[in-house]
């Protein structure tokens, strides 16, 4: 087993938040930033075979400026929110809850390496029938592999998922040797889904990847003017 591998495997049995985004068989989807000044879309994830939506995430901030990011469905209903917490390895840096819910959460993201790796604990709805609840909570190890290949997502020893900058999309990719603190061009990337897999479970971890690691920030105030203006070529400076 290599963490170089851009190969999946199936999970030993189907894994999710939910079972109605469960990968029949392997698939591919990227996830583009949304810059747009007409768009609310901070990210589309889209399947790449017929370039369909699956999935839109947009972003807002609450206490201490702190970012929330939600998840929606192609048919825009809310999926779940993620709230950042403080990335440090004795409290959950990230919390999944349901829109509105303000107490209890879905999902627990704790960092476990400096290069922005992970592990992301949750309740699989799809789990076998065991006696125990606790026997039903999986933790999802998301691990770097390189500077070029990005991320794997691993559960049992089989890594489901695998995260990477898409050579067909980007013009250019960066290496990410300058780790967290690096701030390369945002970049068009590729998640690669099991079958058996959550699709919403990856492109949350990809969308977490982007925040932390390859640093899909926001263009500049100059960057977004002058975007509005090519789209608007009546605009007055």
């Amino acid at each position: 087993m290599t963490l170089r591998s851009r190969s999946v495997q199936s999970p030993l049995y189907p894994i999710g938040l939910r079972s109605d985004h469960i990968a029949e068989f392997e698939r591919l989807l990227w996830i583009e930033p949304k810059y747009d000044p007409a768009s609310a879309d901070e990210y589309i994830i889209k399947f790449d075979s017929d370039d369909s939506t699956l999935i839109t995430v947009t972003g807002k901030c609450y206490y201490r400026n702190r970012p929330v990011r939600e998840f929606r469905d192609a048919s825009g209903l809310p999926m779940f929110e993620v709230r950042r917490g403080g990335w440090h390895w004795l409290t959950p840096a990230w919390r999944i809850r349901l829109p509105g819910n303000e107490t209890g959460h879905l999902a627990c993201v704790k960092p476990v390496g400096w290069r922005s790796e992970f592990d992301l604990t949750f309740r699989n709805a799809l789990a076998p029938d065991v006696k125990n609840d606790d026997e039903k909570m999986v933790t999802l190890e998301v691990r770097y592999a390189s500077p070029f290949c990005g991320f794997g997502i691993w559960v049992g020893g089989r890594k489901v998922a695998d995260v990477r900058q898409s050579m067909e999309r980007n013009r250019t990719i960066r290496s990410m040797l300058g780790g967290p603190s690096y701030n390369p061009p945002r970049a068009i990337m590729e998640v690669l889904v099991a079958d058996g897999f959550d699709f919403s479970l990856a492109s949350l971890c990809a969308i977490i990847l982007c925040d932390e690691h390859f640093r899909s920030t926001p263009p500049s105030i100059f960057e977004t003017q002058e975007r509005a203006k090519r789209l608007n070529p009546k605009m007055v400076s």
